[in-house]
C-alpha cells in the first residue's frame, strides 16, 4: 500500500489550526511522484527555512510570527527581560506578567501551533526518502531534516514540561491539576504517525522525548558527515554537536525528575566532549565589539562574522512575513519607526543587572543608561541622578531637556540626524519623544535601560521591507563556550571551570577575572554572564527553566513599570509552562484533560499597585 504525503513545495508560507491537524497531510500526492523530483524535494527542503520567518494560523488569536520571535517571547518571562514600555503588548504581556493561561486561544500560547507546523515540515520530507536508495543530495536533505526535528522537540519538550513549584508563597496558592503532570512531555508525531493515532496521542513522557531527539542526532550526525553548508541556515555537524551538547546539558539537569535519564556524570560529561567538538568543527570564533555594535549589521546578517553556526533568515522578497507585526526585528527593533511592537514597548535589562555590569564590558553599550534619554536642568555634575516630583511625589518632566548625539543638551530634539548609526539612538527621535511624554497614555519612568542590541536590516529604521528582514541566531559558538565551562565544574572541578568561564567573558571584558571559591559561587556568575550574553536570544528561558532561576525584577528601584511585571519567585515560576492551546485539545482528546494548573500571579507580585511602585523608583538599589 502506498504512503500519502502532503506536496509543500507548492505552498511555502500555511496556515495551522491545530498541531495534531496540521502535522498531518491535508493535501495529497503519491510519493512516487514526488520522490522522483530531486527539485521537488529540495524545493520542500527550502521550505524549513521559509516558513521559520513567519508563520500564520487561521484562527483570529494568532498572528505571523517567526522562530526568533517565538524564542524571544519566550524570554519576557525571565529576570533579565524588562518591558519598559505599554504593556508588553498583547503578545508579549501574558509571559512577562506571568498569566499564561492553561487554555484557549490567548496569543501566549503559540507554541503548540508554531512547532509542530514546523515539525509537519520535516516529517512530510523524512517520509519521501528512503535511507537504502537515496541520492547524495538526499542523504544531506534528510540529515536537515533530522537535525531540525531535533531542534524542534528539543525546543518544545522544555517549553511544555511542567515543574511543580517550589517557593514557598506559590505552593501556597497552587492548585494541584488534575493529572499526574510529572515527567510529562509532548505528544510525538513523525512521518509514521497516522491521523486515527494523532487524534488519540497521549503526551510522551519526556524521557520518550530525548530518546527521539537523540535518535534524531544521530542519525544527523550520520548524514551530515563530510557536508559543507552553502548558507548556515543549513545545519552541519558542528551544529548537531551543539545540539548533543544542548541535550546533555538537560538531562544532567533533570536526573531527580527522570525515569530513565539518570546518569549524570556521563550527561556532563557529554555536554563538555560535544561543546568542544561543535567549537572545533565549526571554526567559530566569538563576537568581536565592532560586530557585536555594527549599526548596519549588528545580530541582523547571518553573514557579517564567524560566531553564528546556525540561523534562519527573513529575505527581502518574502513580503508575507515581513508585512506582519510579529517577526523578530518588529519585536525587538528599538530604533525601528515601522513597528509599535518595538519601540513603544521598550524591552530592556533589568536594572540590576546593568548597574553590575561592569563598565570595562563592551556590551554595556546594548542597553542605554537613563541619562542618554532627559535630565533636569537643575542637574549638577557628578551628583545622583536627578528627576523631580511634583507636589503629589509624580515624576515631573516639565524642565526636561533632551540628549544629543554630541553630550550637548536641546529643548528640541525632532529630528533624524544624519548620522543616523550613532548607537545613541539619533536615528529615532519620534521614539525618544513617545518615551519622555505621556501622550500615549502611560507614565514615563526614569530607570530605562533600553536595548540597541538588535538592529534593523542595513540600519534600515524606517522601512519595514527592508529593516524587518533580519537574521536571527540558532545558535552562536558563544554558548558552547559557556555549556563547556557549566560542564567543567561538574566534571573537572571549580578551577577548571573559573578558567573557561574567564576565558569567554575576556573577550568582551580583558579586565574580568573568575575566581568563585565554589559551586555556587560560580553559577551565579556564570548565569549572570551568559543571561547578559545571549538577552533577548531565547536561550535564557531555557537556562532558567533548566536550572529553576526563579524571576527577580520586584525590588526598590526596578526598571520594571508596571507591579504586574515585578514578580519575585524562587525556584520555579509557573509563568514559564503555557497551556495547550484550544485547538489542539480539541483536535486530540488524549490530551484534553491534561491542562496546566492554576496559580493567581498576584499572590507573588512585589508590588501590588503602580502607586506602591511609582514611590520606590529612584530610590538606591536593594539587593536581596
Amino acid at each position: 500500500m502506498k504512503k500519502y504525503h502532503i506536496a509543500l513545495a507548492a505552498s511555502l508560507m500555511l496556515g495551522f489550526s491545530s498541531c495534531i491537524d496540521e502535522t498531518l497531510p491535508s493535501d495529497y500526492v503519491l510519493d512516487s511522484q514526488i520522490s522522483a523530483s530531486e527539485s521537488a524535494i529540495q524545493g520542500m527542503v527550502n521550505s524549513i527555512y521559509t516558513t521559520m520567518a513567519g508563520y500564520s494560523n487561521s484562527d483570529g488569536g494568532i498572528e505571523v510570527i517567526s522562530y526568533g520571535s517565538m524564542r524571544a517571547q519566550l524570554e519576557h518571562g525571565t529576570t533579565p527581560m524588562v518591558c519598559t514600555g505599554a504593556n508588553g503588548y498583547n503578545t508579549m504581556g501574558n509571559w512577562h506578567y506571568g498569566t499564561i493561561p492553561a487554555t484557549g486561544s490567548n496569543r501566549g500560547i503559540y507554541p503548540s501551533y508554531l512547532y509542530y507546523g514546523y515539525i509537519k515540515n520535516v516529517n512530510d520530507i523524512i517520509g519521501l526518502i528512503n535511507p537504502e536508495e537515496m541520492t547524495d543530495a538526499q542523504k544531506t536533505n534528510l540529515g536537515i531534516c533530522y537535525a531540525y526535528r531535533a531542534l524542534y522537540y528539543l525546543d518544545l519538550v522544555q517549553i511544555m514540561e511542567f515543574k511543580y513549584p517550589t517557593d514557598p508563597k506559590v505552593q501556597a496558592v497552587f492548585v494541584e491539576p488534575e493529572n499526574d503532570l510529572r515527567n510529562l512531555g509532548v505528544p510525538i508525531v513523525t512521518e509514521e504517525t497516522t491521523s486515527e493515532q494523532a487524534s488519540n496521542n497521549p503526551r510522551a513522557t519526556v524521557d520518550e522525548v530525548y530518546d527521539l531527539i537523540l535518535s534524531d542526532l544521530a542519525k544527523a550526525e550520520e548524514y551530515l558527515a563530510g557536508f559543507t553548508p552553502s548558507d548556515i541556515i543549513q545545519p552541519d555537524v558542528a551544529a548537531v554537536y551543539g545540539l548533543y551538547a544542548r541535550v546533555y546539558a538537560n538531562l544532567a539537569s533533570r536526573v531527580d525528575k527522570a525515569a530513565k535519564y539518570k546518569d549524570e556524570a556521563t550527561y556532563w560529561k557529554n555536554c563538555y566532549d560535544y561543546a568542544d567538538r561543535a567549537i572545533t568543527a565549526s571554526g567559530c570564533t566569538p563576537l568581536t565589539e565592532d560586530q557585536w555594535h555594527d549599526p548596519i549589521n549588528g545580530f541582523n546578517n547571518r553573514n557579517s562574522q564567524n560566531s553564528w553556526l546556525w540561523a534562519t533568515t527573513i529575505s527581502e522578497s518574502n513580503q508575507g512575513a515581513i508585512s506582519q507585526s510579529f517577526v523578530f526585528a518588529m519585536i525587538f527593533g528599538t530604533e525601528t519607526t515601522f513597528s509599535a511592537y518595538g519601540w513603544r514597548v521598550g524591552r530592556s535589562l533589568d536594572r540590576r543587572m546593568y548597574e553590575q555590569l561592569s563598565d570595562n564590558d563592551w556590551r554595556k553599550k546594548s542597553w542605554l543608561h537613563p541619562s542618554f534619554f532627559y535630565q533636569s536642568k537643575d542637574q549638577k555634575e557628578g551628583e545622583p541622578y536627578l528627576v523631580k516630583t511634583d507636589a503629589d511625589g509624580k515624576w515631573d518632566f516639565s524642565d526636561n531637556v533632551w540628549a544629543k548625539a554630541d553630550g550637548s543638551w536641546s529643548d528640541d530634539y525632532n529630528s533624524f540626524n544624519e548620522e543616523r548609526y550613532d548607537y545613541k539612538l539619533t536615528s529615532s527621535a519620534s521614539w525618544l519623544r513617545s518615551r519622555i511624554t505621556k501622550g500615549n497614555g502611560y507614565q514615563p519612568w526614569p530607570w530605562l535601560y533600553i536595548n540597541i542590541k538588535f538592529r534593523p536590516a542595513g540600519g534600515v529604521y524606517n522601512d519595514k521591507k527592508v529593516g524587518a528582514a533580519t537574521d536571527y541566531p540558532i545558535m552562536r559558538v558563544e554558548e558552547m563556550h559557556y555549556l563547556k565551562a557549566e560542564a567543567a565544574l561538574h566534571t573537572q572541578g571549580v578551577d577548571a571551570a573559573n578558567a573557561l568561564l574567564e576565558s569567554i567573558v575576556k573577550t568582551r571584558n580583558s579586565e574580568y577575572t573568575c575566581d568563585a571559591a565554589n559551586a555556587e559561587e560560580f553559577m551565579k556568575q556564570y548565569n549572570f554572564q551568559k543571561q547578559v550574553e545571549f538577552w533577548g536570544e531565547g536561550i535564557n528561558y531555557f537556562d532558567a527553566k533548566r536550572l529553576e532561576l526563579g524571576i527577580h525584577r520586584g525590588y526598590y528601584g526596578t526598571s520594571c513599570e508596571r507591579f504586574q511585571q515585578a514578580l519575585v519567585v524562587e525556584g520555579v515560576h509557573l509563568g514559564w509552562t503555557p497551556g495547550w492551546n484550544q485547538a489542539e485539545l480539541n483536535a486530540n482528546q488524549a490530551i484534553f484533560h491534561y491542562n496546566n494548573s492554576y496559580t493567581n500571579p498576584s499572590t507573588y507580585y512585589f508590588y501590588k499597585s503602580n502607586d506602591e511602585m511609582r514611590a520606590n523608583y529612584g530610590k538606591d538599589l536593594i539587593w536581596e
